[in-house]
């Protein structure tokens, strides 16, 4: 469906007005003085009914690939090919008027998109059942609120299913519940054999339905696979540019000297089976090669999906450390239940400055330790979760 071979994009710059004003006058050929590579030597291959997951930090080339792959922009260098009808949702709302009702509005800009006159007719209940609008066709465009005019783009760039949909950042659409309608309905377009490649920063919706990640980092395509993996990897990335940005850390240098991470449960440590609702108690000890003003522990369980279970820091639980000294020996421990339903799960780690590992990290590692729950002598629940619960049950009046 799409074959991408060494694609190259690079944008041109002008350090002084004078360049700017050269340029213009002789065609292009000459003035532009800086170039900014967005794409270097790109190339992946996706056929029908994968969802792909495009990730990478601001700047990366996500959003540029995409404009690639919908004929927004064309690549310096390169091949790229596609099979099939191409529906994008790169903005949602643009192009509608706020004058005009929704109703309007949705004709309208279904003609713009190629879409059939009676079929979009036929079609007008549905899009707005979708986006829970029914009551709103006749009013406006002016009185909807933000999210009722995305709501609305959404369902009208998906009431019909294409071959290749192509999504920037259009997840974060409404609240929970539409926003699971919307992994809904692509799920169901790739079970019917549509390739969907979906850019976002939200990497918990990424999880839960995504068949595959591709990382981008720097103009470059550094991971391509599995997305457990890859969400790990890109963590890593995300980690690794924080420690060497930050002001603890000098790059290429580490300063933890030493870190060993237990968990135990009763005379056990490490295990890898534990009963669902184990007491456990997970600690780690750490010694710096230099002094660092501010320590934050975390830790994270993800499950056999790589989707977060649960996850917490000392910064969050008010227990932040503060003015370590070089070569003194740091502690932290934690005591929680494991009220997961049965299955395998992982937990990582993480040292860092502040609430999070973005402000600067001494260690992120995923998959430290791996165990298994099962259930056991427990009644038999459905979820994610297990949670404690007591019941009653009788014959007789209700007295």
């Amino acid at each position: 469906m799409i074959r991408v071979e060494g694609i190259r994009k690079i944008y041109s710059g002008y350090s002084r007005p004078w360049n700017r004003l050269w340029n213009a006058l002789t065609f292009g050929y000459f003035g532009s003085d800086i170039k900014f590579i967005a794409l270097d030597n790109i190339g992946f291959s996706a056929d029908k009914g994968e969802i792909l997951g495009i990730i990478g930090r601001n700047g990366a080339g996500k959003s540029t690939l995409l404009k690639l792959l919908t004929g927004v922009s064309r690549p310096d260098s390169g091949k790229m090919e596609k099979r099939g009808s191409v529906r994008s949702i790169l903005e949602l709302g643009v192009g509608f008027n706020p004058e005009l009702s929704g109703e309007e509005n949705l004709y309208y800009n279904g003609l713009v998109w190629g879409l059939d006159p009676e079929e979009l007719l036929s079609s007008m209940d549905e899009i707005f059942r979708f986006a829970g609008l029914s009551e709103f066709k006749k009013v406006p465009l002016k009185n909807y609120s933000s999210g009722m005019t995305m709501r609305l783009g959404f369902a009208l760039a998906t009431v019909k299913r294409p071959d290749i949909l192509i999504v920037d950042e259009a997840l974060a659409v409404g609240d929970a519940s539409f926003q699971q309608k919307c992994l809904t309905r692509f799920r169901k377009f790739s079970e019917e054999g549509t390739l969907t490649l979906i850019v976002s920063h939200d990497l918990e919706l990424l999880k839960s339905v995504c068949t595959r990640i591709l990382i981008l980092e720097k103009g470059r395509l550094v991971y391509d696979g599995e997305p457990v993996r890859g969400f790990r990897e890109y963590m890593q990335i995300i980690a690794a540019s924080s420690a060497a940005e930050g002001t603890v850390l000098e790059p290429r240098e580490s300063i933890l000297d030493s870190v060993t991470i237990r968990l135990s449960h009763g005379n056990r440590t490490n295990p890898s089976l534990l009963p669902v609702g184990a007491e456990v108690e997970l600690s780690i000890t750490a010694k710096f090669n230099r002094g660092v003003d501010r320590l934050t522990f975390g830790f994270h369980i993800d499950d056999h999906r790589g989707i977060r279970s649960f996850g917490t820091n000392t910064f969050h639980l008010g227990k932040e450390l503060r003015g370590i000294r070089e070569g003194e020996w740091v502690h932290a421990s934690f005591r929680f239940p494991l009220n997961f339903s049965s299955g395998k799960y992982s937990l990582g780690v993480a040292l860092h400055s502040g609430e999070s590992h973005v402000e600067g990290s001494y260690l992120w590692r995923d998959g430290v330790l791996e165990f298994e729950l099962e259930r056991l002598d427990l009644s038999k629940f459905e979820g994610v979760a297990w949670i404690p619960v007591q019941s009653a049950t009788k014959k007789g009046d209700p007295a």
